[in-house]
C-alpha cells in the first residue's frame, strides 16, 4: 500500500523517480530478538501452555468439548421423559432429534419444542 501512494505521489508530483518504501507492517526481527522480549515470550508461552510450550499447537486440537453431546432419539424413552417431567433436562439439540425422527416441526424455543412433544407423546 506504501509502495502504491509512492508511485501515485510521483505520477501526481511528476517525479521520474520513486522514493524508497519501507514495509512498516513487518515486524522487527531484531527486536524481536533481544533476550528480554524472548524471555517475556517464553514466560507468557508457559503460562498459557504450562511446560509443554513446545505442543500449544496439537494441545487445543486434542481438547475435548466440556459441552454435553447430544445423543440420538433412541438412546431415550421420551414416553417416559414425559411422564416424569423431565423432557426440560434434554437440550434443544437432543429435542429436535425426537422431532426430527417423527416428522415434526422443528422450529420454536425449548418450551414450544416440548409442548409438540409431550402432544406426540400423548396420541
Amino acid at each position: 500500500l506504501q509502495r502504491h501512494y509512492a508511485i501515485l505521489q510521483a505520477i501526481a508530483l511528476d517525479e521520474d523517480e520513486l522514493r524508497e518504501t519501507r514495509d512498516e507492517t513487518l515486524p522487527d526481527e531484531e527486536g524481536m530478538n533481544r533476550p528480554g522480549v524472548v524471555k517475556a515470550i517464553e514466560e507468557f508461552k508457559e503460562s498459557i501452555y504450562g511446560d509443554d510450550s513446545e505442543e500449544e499447537s496439537d494441545s487445543g486440537a486434542k481438547e475435548k468439548s466440556r459441552k454435553r453431546k447430544a445423543a440420538d432419539a433412541g438412546d431415550y424413552d421420551f414416553v417416559e421423559l414425559a411422564k416424569t417431567g423431565k423432557l426440560k433436562d434434554l437440550t434443544v439439540v437432543e429435542l429436535k432429534t425426537y422431532l426430527t425422527a417423527n416428522n415434526l416441526p422443528l422450529s420454536g424455543k425449548k418450551d414450544a419444542l416440548i409442548s409438540r412433544i409431550l402432544t406426540h407423546v400423548s396420541k
